[in-house]
């Protein structure tokens, strides 16, 4: 009786240890923004940020990418940038474009916009322009715009992508002309 006690005890601990160790494989492959930094030192300037956050740096075939989160908000609107660099190459390659029919669907699923993103519905393309691409989406009594610019690098292997998403409170939808001059004023330290 205590041999098979034991080796039950030792089954039981193998297995939390192997689930314990999915479960930490499942943190380190989420984007983490956990490291507040001074928004001054952010490699996205030409905008007012209230607080600003480092990720964790995450491996993909392609390299290890890190990400920033950058956001402003006050009593009636809220914005936010998401940064994704790829820091490290291996080889070969880069992070692949964004496309105009694809931005909807990177600008709702990117980690570094949730907070603003987060909850929205009524997603839709509206327009492009020099490069960025733009989408309108609502979230609970608020209008919002959101952009996307594929950054430097060639085409196909590009060195980072950066995302904005800002909503605030209108019975309007806001203009792309006004998300065009917010992507016109920002601008990514290479």
């Amino acid at each position: 009786m205590r041999r098979n006690q034991f080796k039950a005890l030792v089954a039981l601990l193998a297995a939390l240890v192997v689930f314990g160790r999915v479960g930490m494989a499942d943190a380190q492959d989420s984007w983490n923004f956990t490291n507040e930094i001074n928004c001054a030192t952010a490699p996205v300037y030409g905008v007012p940020f209230n607080r600003c956050w480092t990720s964790n740096v995450r491996t993909f075939r392609i390299g290890n990418v890190q990400s920033w989160r950058l956001t402003y908000t006050d009593s009636k609107s809220e914005f936010a940038i998401g940064l994704y660099r790829l820091v490290q190459a291996h080889g070969v390659g880069g992070l692949s474009p964004v496309s105009s029919s694809s931005a909807v669907d990177w600008l709702r699923t990117a980690d570094a916009l949730k907070n603003v993103t987060g909850g929205a519905g009524g997603w839709a393309y509206a327009a492009s322009r020099a490069g960025d691409h733009y989408v309108t989406f609502q979230k609970a009594q608020r209008q919002c715009i959101g952009f996307v610019r594929n950054g430097s690098g060639t085409p196909g292997q590009l060195n980072w992508i950066l995302g904005a998403a800002f909503c605030r409170e209108t019975s309007t939808p806001i203009p792309t002309a006004e998300a065009e001059f917010v992507a016109d004023a920002v601008k990514v330290r290479d």
